[in-house]
């Protein structure tokens, strides 16, 4: 059994809460390593994706198409290694509703991406929005109307006035 300082002062009770861990098996910060590990292995798959694309319209001058995702690959590896040197002593694990939180926020990214061609991204991120504006029990007279006006703006915006055209969808967009 050991004791765990939990910043009470002398006579704080021992952790009682499950078997003691002893030696290098389990030393502190493991899970940020893991985790930071898997993320560097992410980034670095990302970042060599990220140098595999080819010009578009919008590819002349010596910013195109691959410096933005390539930023992003190389930060997330930056953030990654930081994970693996400096781990948090003693990291707090989500409760079990954070961690069906974190997965509905990941099928409904998926589904985002399948549906938006077919529906259009007015719906598509109306209907996004809205999921997860519930799953974080957003005010619901408040996010249906901002779900709905929020990306016709920007749709509006994207389309007519950058003349950048976003997926239109079976109802035909703007």
């Amino acid at each position: 059994m050991s004791t765990i300082d939990s910043g009470d002062g002398p006579g704080a009770a021992a952790d009682d809460s499950g078997p003691a861990v002893t030696g290098d098996a389990a030393s502190p910060g493991w899970s940020d390593r893991v985790l930071g590990l898997g993320c560097l292995a992410l980034a670095i798959w990302y970042t060599a994706e990220a140098r595999t694309f080819e010009g578009t319209a919008f590819a002349s001058g010596p910013v195109g198409p691959k410096t933005l995702p390539t930023g992003i690959g190389l930060l997330f590896g930056a953030l990654s290694l930081s994970l693996i040197v400096r781990p948090d002593p003693a990291p707090r694990w989500p409760r079990a509703t954070a961690s069906w939180q974190i997965g509905l926020v990941l099928v409904s990214s998926y589904l985002y991406g399948q549906i938006l061609d077919s529906t259009g991204f007015i719906v598509a991120s109306a209907m996004m929005t809205i999921i997860l504006g519930l799953l974080f029990r957003a005010p619901p007279r408040l996010l249906v109307p901002l779900s709905v006006a929020f990306p016709t703006v920007l749709a509006y915006v994207f389309n007519n006035w950058l003349e950048l055209r976003l997926p239109d969808g079976w109802w035909g967009g703007f």
